[in-house]
């Protein structure tokens, strides 16, 4: 059995891209938390936050994290606020590792563009970012077994990750090592 690996970060940091092609490359499953909630409480995040707001969403997602790091050899996608919380953050790095992908404000924002769908964000999508990027740093380098340069292409982002992995070998099962080794 080997360890879940989380990928966390700002929105528009690519986390479900990266996480597809990471899942991809060594043969397991991809959890968008974000639509795992959304399936589990059956309704869209903004209308979760709209219709019962923030603290309610984050009791759903630390519900479904916890459900889900008890899951081997998974790829999760984590929303971008998962990590604030402690509970979440010692459910994941209890059964795997926190791979944090870090991502300048300026790519961040062309990538959420108006940041339609996304409830945190309001009116000023590009204030709003720097705002949230800037109160989040910390605690997402904080908890981060490894933080990634994720403003480059994917296949250079997973590579980087897979670098990574490869130096800890209790991540990974044998056939993925092998999979992954040049």
């Amino acid at each position: 059995m080997s360890s879940t690996i989380s990928l966390s970060g700002m929105m528009g940091a690519g986390k479900s891209t990266v996480g597809r092609a990471l899942a991809a490359r060594l043969g397991r499953r991809l959890v968008d938390t974000d639509e795992e909630i959304a399936r589990w409480v059956g309704r869209s995040i903004p209308e979760i936050f709209a219709q019962e707001g923030e603290g309610a969403f984050r009791h759903y997602e630390a519900v479904v994290v916890r459900e889900l790091a008890a899951v081997p050899d998974l790829v999760l996608a984590l929303g971008g606020g998962t990590v604030l919380a402690d509970g979440p953050v010692a459910d994941l790095t209890l059964t795997g590792v926190l791979v944090h992908l870090d991502v300048p404000v300026d790519t961040l924002v062309a990538r959420v563009g108006t940041g339609d769908g996304r409830p945190l964000l309001g009116d000023d999508a590009a204030t709003r970012v720097a705002e949230v990027k800037a109160a989040r740093d910390d605690r997402y380098l904080a908890v981060a077994d490894v933080v990634i340069d994720a403003d480059q292409p994917v296949d250079e982002v997973v590579d980087a990750v897979l670098g990574w992995l490869r130096h800890h070998r209790d991540v990974l099962t044998p056939s993925e090592l092998e999979a992954i080794l040049p």
